[in-house]
């Protein structure tokens, strides 16, 4: 293949981002569960980079993460909102502090996947909770 061939071909693929933004704690333990949700994540992928922020609070924030990204070479960036509900955070504050990371970013795509909401695989989660709680 030619320099010139591999180069196009290079160019092609896009390097993308997965990026997980958390709500944030002031509590060190829901730190420490979404870093290892996180790296849970790191573990399955197919995805080329992986960050993580959180919306209030908890370091790194959403744009902090974001920025880390860029840095690493992300040209497109998934954002997956970690919370179950669509309540204020999702409807409006995500959508208005990613519009401003945009604007600050022009050149990177963005793309906002669905938050969590019901999901079969939680329900499944309560349902072998509540049976490893009645065993004792």
């Amino acid at each position: 293949m030619s320099l010139v061939k591999k180069f196009k071909k290079e160019l092609k693929k896009m390097k993308t981002g997965l990026f997980v933004l958390g709500h944030g704690s002031q509590a060190q333990e829901a730190d420490e569960i979404f870093s290892n949700i996180v790296e849970m994540v790191m573990n399955i992928t197919t995805f080329d980079l992986v960050g993580l922020g959180s919306l209030q609070i908890s370091k790194p924030s959403f744009e902090e993460g974001i920025e880390d990204l860029v840095h690493r070479g992300a040209e497109h960036i998934v954002i997956v909102p970690m919370f179950i509900f669509q309540g204020n955070h999702v409807k409006y504050d995500i959508p208005e502090a990613l519009e401003k990371i945009q604007a600050q970013y022009p050149a990177v795509k963005f793309t906002m996947a669905k938050h969590i909401g019901a999901d079969a695989r939680i329900a499944s989660i309560i349902e072998e909770r509540a049976k490893v709680a009645m065993a004792g």
